[in-house]
């Protein structure tokens, strides 16, 4: 089952991607952005940058320590919205089939595998037609009971138009 959700989110990631690489206003031919989420995990600072925004059922905003889409490392993290984004604080609730505001994590080093938050809070502070800005804090465990807490976290990312 955990494998068929990897699978999926990865699909939905290229999409967004994909999407994503469409909308952009910049022919420069560098890649630059001001997209982001960042996070600290027992003092380890993580900061990924440009984030790639997938829609399915929800808003995804992908983050992952790889070169590219096609080589996303061994540490990703998804933060899931709802469509309709609000401002405002909302908790994270039920892992992966619970409420509207979930995080996922996947870290091979740290023996976690597309695991989801089971508690902790999105703070959505801006939603604007250029970004969607916020905080967050995640409490995860791992199928063999290793518990991180995700503390300090912010994003900026694209919205889907």
């Amino acid at each position: 089952m955990k494998k068929q959700k990897y699978i999926l989110i990865v699909v939905l990631t290229m999409v967004g991607s994909l999407i994503q690489s469409c909308s952009s206003d910049d022919d420069s031919g560098t890649p630059t952005s001001d997209t982001y989420i960042r996070f600290t995990i027992d003092g380890t600072d993580y900061d990924f940058g440009n984030i790639i925004t997938a829609e399915s059922l929800s808003i995804t905003f992908n983050g992952n320590n790889g070169e590219t889409i096609q080589d996303v490392g061994d540490t990703r993290i998804s933060i899931y919205l709802p469509l309709d984004i609000a401002v405002g604080n909302h908790d994270i609730e039920g892992g992966a089939f619970g409420g509207d505001y979930k995080v996922s994590f996947t870290s091979e080093p740290m023996g976690f595998d597309f695991d989801f938050a089971q508690s902790g809070n999105i703070n959505v502070t801006s939603v604007s037609d250029d970004y969607v800005e916020g905080t967050f804090t995640a409490t995860i465990t791992s199928e063999s009971d290793e518990t991180i807490n995700l503390v300090n976290g912010e994003f900026k990312a694209m919205p889907i138009e």
